[in-house]
């Protein structure tokens, strides 16, 4: 769902410098006036008076206007506005100068440009119909002062009165269609998710967080995190929290894994935990929870200078990769080479809770989130792969408790992206540990950013010089701003592999005795997406979407051919 919406993004665009539609919307203003049967002149004029000057003055009143009743409205928004009014006039007055009736077009238009400026600015600036009406109608109201220079006729005016009354009513009509659905299931409208996702394009994520957070649902999640550190010093810390960094860019959670990294110290991994889009942060606000649980989780760490070697165990398509520092577990999970996207959180949370029925003291559970394709499949509870994940978590836990201990020794690398956001890896590039005890070593490589395509993982493992790896993912959806962004679809694989292999080769060069130890927390009323929020959102998006264009069509033609026969029959009297 998070790719669909995402997708959205491409459909938006940034309002142009308003002197710029200011100055086009004149200078067609004054082409469209020679549709009018005046004279030359007096019909550039006519277009200057009956389309250029109303447009200018709307658009600078708009904008004040607009953000003196409540709402949000630039003036670079106001002027293109102005100027999609001033393109629909155009089209209707050359379309009535071909039925020599070009004043009839025009004021038809006017009644149009009023009900689509209401739309508009129910859209993206304030849900409140009768707060809105007012700068909806400025173009309008103008259009219809200067229309007295050149009629006084009654009929005119009432036909401007009906045609205002015919198109904002459709245009109501179809916005509490949009509205209601959302209403309905979230008890916040379809307009308030709408404005709120152009808000964000322009002025960050608040706007649409307020919608989520109006929707959203209060959890608590654990966060765990495994700590090394050398003479009383941070040399590197896991942080695994169980909540989604999504929706998308630096909305909700999306850039959670920098969050994190910057209130601690050493080289901090944030790992994907095991959380689908229901557990979406609502907002950036929620952040500072989950970084309070890590903090205190750190603070209880108790640390020991031993560990064990890893194992892995590969049950049908799930790979369990497990490591043991002190009494507690390290477990990576990945379900290459198949595709999957996450793990849901109960799925995550029943696993670490069978390592500790085992005797793990603590156990994190990481979604390694490193092999997928467009729409994979999310591991959901009762599935094959939620009990693949579960027996194989148990088993290795179970296996670990009984490897000899040994002391541990560590060493860190890492490196800046090597391409911008675009290309699929986020601003915290790539970072590698190598873990060694007994001889063996193991590497955990985490890039920043949101899955892997279908093979990558696999040949990195294959070109590192240790004898244990896994190539994991922080699942940042800073880098999803315009959908799916998956790491390797736009990078060079080989550059990919041979930089991953230089940092390895320099975390071993790094390597030196510590002390290791883990903690777990929970990050208390947490404002999430909800259970099952996600695809109940997705369907009522998908419907609204669907069924909205018939009908926007069946409301135009509608409105339309009751404009049209309302003028004729006022004209004929």
């Amino acid at each position: 769902m998070d790719d669909r919406v995402a997708e959205l993004s491409k459909y938006l665009f940034k309002a142009p410098q308003w002197t710029y539609s200011i100055l086009f919307l004149l200078l067609f203003s004054l082409i469209i006036g020679i549709s009018f049967d005046y004279g030359l002149w007096s019909d550039i004029k006519a277009g200057l008076l009956l389309i250029g000057i109303p447009a200018i003055i709307s658009a600078l009143i708009s904008s004040p206007l607009t953000r003196t009743l409540g709402g949000k409205m630039t003036l670079n928004r106001s002027s293109l506005l102005a100027l999609i009014g001033t393109t629909i006039i155009g089209i209707f007055c050359i379309a009535g100068a071909l039925f020599s009736a070009t004043l009839e077009g025009y004021i038809m238009a006017l009644g149009i440009v009023f009900a689509i400026r209401m739309l508009i600015l129910l859209s993206v600036s304030s849900n409140n119909l009768w707060k809105m009406m007012t700068p909806a109608s400025l173009q309008t109201l103008f259009g219809g002062v200067f229309l007295s220079l050149y009629t006084h006729s009654l009929v005119h005016y009432t036909n401007l009165i009906s045609g205002c009354i015919i198109f904002v009513l459709a245009s109501y009509l179809f916005a509490r269609y949009i509205d209601a659905p959302m209403k309905k299931a979230f008890g916040v409208g379809g307009l308030d998710l709408i404005r709120g996702f152009i808000t964000h394009t322009a002025d960050g994520p608040s706007g649409i967080e307020d919608f989520f957070r109006d929707m959203g649902e209060s959890v608590d999640a654990p966060v765990t995190v495994l700590s090394f550190k050398r003479d009383c010093t941070e040399k590197a810390t896991f942080v695994i929290p169980n909540v989604h960094p999504g929706l998308m860019g630096e909305i909700g959670g999306g850039n959670l894994p920098m969050m994190v990294t910057e209130n601690f110290d050493g080289t901090v991994f944030v790992p994907h935990g095991t959380a689908y889009h229901d557990f979406n942060l609502v907002s950036v606000e929620e952040i500072p929870k989950v970084i309070s649980a890590a903090k205190k989780a750190l603070n209880n760490v108790a640390y020991t200078d031993v560990g064990t070697k890893s194992i892995r165990i590969k049950k049908g398509n799930t790979t369990i990769l497990g490591q043991k520092f002190g009494e507690s577990v390290l477990l990576t999970s990945s379900q290459c080479p198949a595709p999957t996207e996450d793990i849901e959180f109960a799925v995550g949370l029943t696993a670490m809770a069978e390592a500790r029925v085992k005797g793990a003291k603590y156990a994190a559970l990481i979604d390694a989130h490193n092999c997928t394709e467009a729409y994979a499949n999310v591991i959901t509870p009762g599935s094959h792969a939620s009990y693949e994940i579960i027996k194989a978590s148990s088993e290795v836990t179970e296996k670990l408790l009984a490897t000899k201990n040994a002391r541990i020794m560590l060493g860190v690398s890492k490196r800046d992206p090597m391409h911008p956001p675009d290309k699929g890896i986020g601003a915290l590039g790539i970072k590698v540990a190598v873990v060694e005890v007994l001889g063996q070593k193991t590497a955990y490589v985490l890039i920043d950013g949101n899955n892997m395509v279908l093979g990558l993982r696999d040949a990195i493992i294959k070109a590192l010089p240790v004898d244990e790896a896994e190539v994991m993912t922080t699942d940042t959806h800073s880098v999803n701003v315009g959908g799916s962004n998956f790491i390797g679809a736009r990078i060079d694989h080989d550059e990919l592999i041979n930089t991953i292999r230089e940092m390895t080769e320099e975390a071993i060069k790094n390597m030196e005795p510590v002390q290791a130890g883990m903690s777990t927390e929970f990050a208390e009323d947490v404002l999430v997406f909800g259970s099952h929020r996600t695809a109940q959102l997705a369907s009522t998006v998908n419907a609204i979407i669907s069924m909205g264009g018939g009908l926007a069509i069946s409301i135009i033609v509608a409105a339309l051919a009751l404009a049209i026969f309302v003028f004729a029959r006022n004209l004929r009297i």
